[in-house]
């Protein structure tokens, strides 16, 4: 990866925000943050709900399911959620068991697969810093997704984008005033090529250009999963 100034990286009480149109290499990128993360001292999920194919190449990956417990056990786990389970309460009530367990990172494929307004995210985004749940949760649409996506999360990275309200939203906590760091001029997710991108962490803003190979993140996984014992 490169940036064009030295990054702050999230630790295990951070929310990191990544937004941006299919194919901007939004996933790639947030596959690689992920593959720097935490997995191998406490348990993290990976909410698929699309079916992401990245996802699926991770080797490894423990399927779970989200009608039953979330794991307390070290590693990186996977569950898929159907759309009945994204709306009758049973994805909601997943998180809340999450919250309930505390030490557990989040990985949410895509946030508007969960309603706008919906409890779970709501309590992971407001209360999980306390409880050491970390949060990297991504995007296509930001004008879609709970508010609190962004007042909460202290990492944002923007990734191209086009539609009047996605721009709009992301405006919101990166107004005209904020200067593009490479050009001097303001922030245009609209101008970015794809893979690159805009991370923002407290005032600070930088250019981030495209990261490592996806077959060196795989390989990273491999490496870091913690290995089970069976007897």
């Amino acid at each position: 990866m490169v940036a064009q100034t030295a990054l702050t990286f999230p630790n295990d009480t951070s929310r990191h925000v990544v937004v941006g149109q299919t194919g901007s290499g939004k996933t790639h990128f947030a596959l690689y943050c992920l593959s720097q993360r935490s997995y191998d001292r406490m348990p993290w999920i990976i909410v698929d709900s699309k079916r992401d194919d990245l996802i699926a190449e991770i080797e490894n990956l423990e399927e779970i399911r989200i009608d039953k417990k979330p794991p307390s056990k070290r590693g990186l786990y996977v569950v898929r959620p159907k759309v009945s389970e994204m709306k009758d309460g049973t994805a909601t009530g997943f998180l809340y068991d999450v919250w309930r367990n505390e030490e557990t990172g989040l990985f949410f494929d895509e946030g508007y697969s969960f309603d706008r307004f919906d409890p779970g995210i709501q309590t992971i985004f407001t209360q999980g810093r306390s409880k050491h749940i970390p949060v990297i949760a991504l995007s296509q649409k930001p004008a879609w997704v709970s508010p609190f996506w962004f007042s909460e999360s202290e990492y944002k990275s923007v990734f191209y984008l086009d539609m009047p309200a996605d721009l709009e939203r992301i405006r919101e906590w990166m107004p005209a005033r904020t200067r593009d760091p490479v050009t001097g001029g303001p922030i245009d997710p609209y101008a970015l090529p794809d893979h690159h991108s805009y991370w923002r962490y407290k005032r600070d803003i930088s250019r981030v250009g495209p990261c490592e190979g996806f077959d060196a993140i795989k390989q990273r996984f491999a490496n870091r999963m913690p290995r089970r014992r069976w007897f």
